[in-house]
């Protein structure tokens, strides 16, 4: 941490000075408040404005999303460019170096890689300047506030809600679907918007039918995974913010049912019982989640035959297990790249194929070496941990998806609690585009502010 200096050129900002306590509404006059508040709302709801574009005329496309990701990316360069971070900058360049040496033996460029892998790096470094976990919980409310809202219109007013944005043409358009003509006729929801007679919903048949909501994320998928990870944020808070962890995991629970994710459900139960039974060191054995569960799935998936590998929680298992028991060395070294090929839901598989072996397992034991500074941080650490674990067992893009990915990249960078200082002269919100604040407004920069 800085040190006070009146003749320094910053002004630094140390965790300390951020009250846990403080009221509502005093999170404004910390700076950059708004603008990080703006990124989450964007990273979790920009896909539901494209849709609404889409389904009143805009032409949409796979360039499109890529031009509105980028513009995120750019509303939160004044936070990221406070303060470069020399460890993060040499993995980054690691890391890139492993990925241009794998395209040098396998022979083709994987794009996506490199845009899979910027997520978590610009959010984490994105969430390590920012450095306030305490205000991070009032954007994080924010966003839930909007997924509840949205997600009950849609709950009760589906028609009117696919009419005003028409998730299946928006993927068509996007060229993540086909136009299934019948299907369309059926529901204008995504295609794992209703579950298949044959599986069934699991939270709440009879209540709320085959309907699964997908609220701003257009994917149920995805509310899922947004629901595991405000379970693990609330579970990760000292017992003296009981009330706090209680707020997050009852929204959890209710996005979580909206949503009828098997995986939040079994996710939040593990997550709930390590809560339980395991603190201090013991949180650091969630660094052998990833191995334990290469395992499991292998000895489910040897031998299975593939009538058994359907849709249901152990088929998925299985199917990953049974993918990578297949794969050769060179595929997963990450040195056979094949554009024609694609792990749809063999999480694994796809992180092998495209990043590498060796850059993995560098990139894991990166965010075990991370300096923690209490025991709430830890714990966040080990529920990110059990999440990456199960959800690659399940899914292939889940994981490195912006509208999920960069908010718990975001979170675990806010947790290191090192903010980085301010400049003491910015230009004030109101009248600067991207939302930066004035230092002479900052509660925790000028002690009159309060």
């Amino acid at each position: 941490m800085h040190t006070a200096n009146p003749d320094s050129t910053l002004t630094p900002i140390s965790a300390a000075s951020i009250n846990p306590a403080m009221p509502m509404g005093a999170e404004e006059t910390v700076p950059y408040f708004r603008l990080i508040l703006t990124v989450m709302l964007a990273v979790a709801g920009y896909q539901l404005l494209l849709c609404f574009l889409s389904t009143h005329g805009f032409p949409v496309s796979r360039a499109t999303v890529g031009i509105a990701e980028v513009i995120i990316f750019a509303i939160g360069l004044p936070v990221l460019m406070l303060r470069l971070l020399p460890i993060a900058s040499i993995l980054i360049l690691c890391t890139v170096g492993l990925l241009s040496l794998a395209i040098l033996l396998g022979g083709e460029f994987n794009s996506k890689a490199f845009r899979d892998l910027a997520i978590p790096f610009y959010f984490f470094w994105l969430g390590c300047n920012f450095g306030r976990p305490e205000v991070a919980d009032r954007c994080l409310k924010w966003v839930i506030a909007l997924v509840l809202a949205v997600g009950a219109v849609e709950l009760f007013f589906v028609d009117l809600f696919t009419d005003i944005f028409d998730i299946f043409g928006y993927y068509v358009h996007i060229g993540s679907l086909q136009n299934i003509t019948e299907y369309v006729r059926e529901s204008r929801l995504q295609l794992n918007g209703l579950r298949p007679e044959g599986i069934g919903r699991t939270l709440f048949p009879g209540l709320l039918g085959a309907h699964r909501v997908s609220s701003i994320f257009l994917e149920p998928i995805a509310m899922g995974n947004f629901a595991t990870i405000c379970a693990a944020w609330g579970l990760s808070k000292d017992k003296s913010a009981w009330r706090e962890t209680v707020f997050f995991l009852l929204a959890a629970f209710v996005m979580m049912v909206l949503s009828d994710s098997r995986f939040s459900l079994v996710t939040v139960n593990v997550m709930i019982f390590v809560r339980l039974l395991v603190s201090g060191r013991g949180l650091y054995l969630t660094i052998l989640g990833p191995f334990l569960v290469v395992a499991s799935v292998i000895i489910l998936g040897y031998g299975l035959p593939p009538r058994l590998m359907d849709d249901t929680f152990h088929g998925r298992l299985a199917l990953t297990g049974s993918t990578l028991l297949n794969m050769g060395f060179k595929q997963v070294m990450g040195i056979a790249f094949d554009s024609t090929i694609f792990y749809g839901d063999q999480g694994y598989a796809n992180v092998f194929f495209s990043f590498g072996l060796p850059a993995c397992v560098m990139l894991w034991v990166a965010l075990w070496l991370m300096p923690i500074p209490d025991e709430s941080s830890l714990r966040f650490r080990a529920f990110a941990s059990i999440y990456i674990a199960l959800i690659l067992s399940i899914s292939g893009t889940s994981m490195l998806a912006l509208k999920s990915a960069g908010i718990l990249w975001f979170l675990m960078g806010c947790t290191l609690r090192n903010p980085a200082p301010i400049p003491p002269k910015i230009v004030p919100l109101d009248t600067h585009p991207l939302g930066m604040l004035s230092n002479k407004n900052s509660a925790v920069g000028n002690p009159d502010a309060h």
